[in-house]
């Protein structure tokens, strides 16, 4: 898979496949879900390492692009390329959080019980960005940002009675630094809510 030079709103709108007979395609985003490279198990992680860049609507012009997606889930978190920078400075990251359903430190990364485990690297690397394009239940995406996220936050989290309890334990969650660790939480104890919709 190869990049084209075609974007819409700043994302990647076609990529070239080419298969091993050596047959080549471009593919625009209205064709395909996504493509991703899938690299199996992860050194640091329950998961598997892949790469998956999905196919949605875009933010302004809501032609299908392919976006960077950070996190999987009800909460599905995208990488907003227009505004990559980071919005904080090492000081001010959280190092460690006991909450009642998980744990988050640099040393251990993050596990929500019951089995689910991912590096502190894998989340420092999601963490930190000036704005995110959030879709929840396969709704429009929005974007978040430090600006918007107290008034988003109820919309993203006030479904879960589990979130409010953690937030309660916690207040720190609730702010906008945290939102990649509270989104990951969310995703994997929240479920039972998706499930009975």
């Amino acid at each position: 898979v190869k990049w084209t030079v075609k974007y819409v709103d700043n994302n990647l709108a076609e990529i070239k496949f080419t298969s091993k007979n050596g047959n080549s395609k471009i593919f625009n985003a209205s064709e395909i879900s996504g493509f991703g490279h899938y690299r199996g198990k992860h050194p640091y992680t329950t998961g598997p390492e892949d790469e998956n860049y999905e196919s949605i609507p875009s933010l302004n012009k809501g032609i299908p692009v392919f976006i960077y997606r950070f996190m999987d889930g009800r909460i599905k978190v995208f990488q907003h390329r227009t505004t990559q920078g980071m919005y904080y400075s090492r000081g001010e990251k959280l190092s460690k959080i006991d909450g009642i359903s998980f744990s988050f430190s640099l040393d251990e990364g993050l596990s929500i019980r019951p089995s689910y485990n991912t590096s502190y690297k894998i989340i420092e690397g999601r963490s930190g960005y000036l704005n995110y394009l959030v879709s929840k239940d396969k709704g429009k995406l929005l974007e978040i940002n430090k600006k918007n996220y107290d008034n988003v936050f109820p919309a993203l989290f006030g479904d879960c009675p589990e979130i409010m309890l953690e937030v309660e334990k916690n207040p720190e969650l609730s702010i906008f630094k945290n939102f990649m660790i509270l989104a990951e939480v969310y995703n994997q104890i929240c479920k039972r809510s998706s499930e009975s919709h």
